[in-house]
């Protein structure tokens, strides 16, 4: 059996870790393509080291502009299906790269599942609807986080996060609440000066200190624009994923407009402030993890009043995620043949 999967992204990197892992476990022939479509020293390389993961296939395209990505990456990933010849392809989540590895499998005719299916946020100008909407009507498989409740699938395993998974496996220990709160702000709807000056605002009001983890997009706004942070924001670079582990295990709460972040509120047993109108992950939300904010009347009352227990397996409740993943599409490749 040869699985193939596609990657290109901070949380595909975290993603593929515990397939990773399992294909290692189990002398599965796993074959593992970057599209490097985040690609900096201490997003790409800084993951892949972390997670002592073995690229087999590095595209090398530069994401300076996004339909010329997203061509090259379908030319040679054309390429490394011809010359490969997987059994089955993973992809994963709804990136760019996830987009690629659908279509490219899709007209091949190559059977593949999508891993982190089902999520919606409903809005079509999302650039990343798009890429779950096709990755999952065109997918055999749908490997959703929990049930699906919108009826959008047609071949449904319910196998839970696997960023979960690796939580529970390396990073499991006990939380405090000693740290700031952490901020992680990039998207691009977050950045005009409104709704920049609308999470300020919020930090203003907070008046302690803030650890600000800046995305280099972010930093280029504020630098572009002149604008001037509130004092008690403190920014810090990017950070390894255990070191953000580590502050998001420590820290009073969390500011965010990432859906990595909202999902693993629960985990780490802190409230979410998410700073988007749309999201994908509305189980936490409805769990009193993560709130939007404009939906909050008193933001700061709430995210002070943590009355929440701590869910380590919030996304995890059918066992481990890769485990699930892998079982399943061998008993398809097996099925398959007969």
């Amino acid at each position: 059996m040869k699985i193939l999967s596609i990657i290109g992204t901070r949380p595909q990197y975290v993603k593929i870790k515990p397939i990773f892992d399992f294909c290692n476990q189990n002398n599965i022939n796993h074959v593992l393509v970057d599209t490097n479509q985040h690609y900096s020293e201490n997003v790409s390389d800084y993951f892949i080291k972390e997670f002592s993961l073995k690229i087999d296939y590095d595209l090398d395209i530069q994401n300076t502009n996004e339909l010329f990505f997203i061509s090259k990456s379908i030319e040679k990933f054309t390429d490394i299906i011809d010359s490969e010849k997987p059994d089955f392809v993973l992809i994963y989540g709804d990136t760019n790269s996830t987009l690629v590895g659908s279509l490219v499998c899709y007209k091949k005719n190559i059977p593949f599942a999508h891993v982190e299916a089902g999520l919606r946020c409903g809005n079509i100008k999302v650039p990343e609807e798009l890429n779950r909407i096709v990755s999952d009507i065109t997918s055999q498989l749908q490997f959703t986080p929990i049930k699906n409740k919108l009826n959008l699938l047609t071949n449904e395993v319910v196998c839970g996060d696997l960023e979960y998974e690796l939580l529970n496996n390396y990073h499991n220990k006990e939380i405090t609440f000693n740290y700031p709160p952490v901020m992680t702000i990039h998207r691009k709807q977050n950045l005009n000066k409104k709704s920049f000056s609308l999470i300020m605002d919020f930090c203003k009001q907070y008046g302690e200190t803030i650890n600000f983890f800046i995305h280099h997009s972010t930093n280029t706004f504020i630098e572009k624009n002149g604008i001037v942070l509130p004092d008690n924001i403190k920014i810090k670079p990017p950070a390894k994923y255990g070191e953000m582990i580590n502050e998001l295990l420590n820290c009073k709460f969390i500011i965010t407009d990432s859906g990595g972040l909202m999902k693993t509120s629960p985990f780490f047993g802190k409230k979410c402030i998410v700073m988007r109108n749309e999201i994908e992950w509305t189980d936490v939300e409805k769990s009193g993890y993560g709130k939007r904010y404009h939906l909050l009347k008193n933001p700061i009352s709430w995210v002070l009043n943590n009355d929440l227990k701590r869910e380590k397996t919030f996304y995890m409740k059918n066992g481990n995620p890769s485990a699930i993943i892998m079982n399943t599409i061998k008993k398809f490749i097996d099925d398959s043949k007969t």
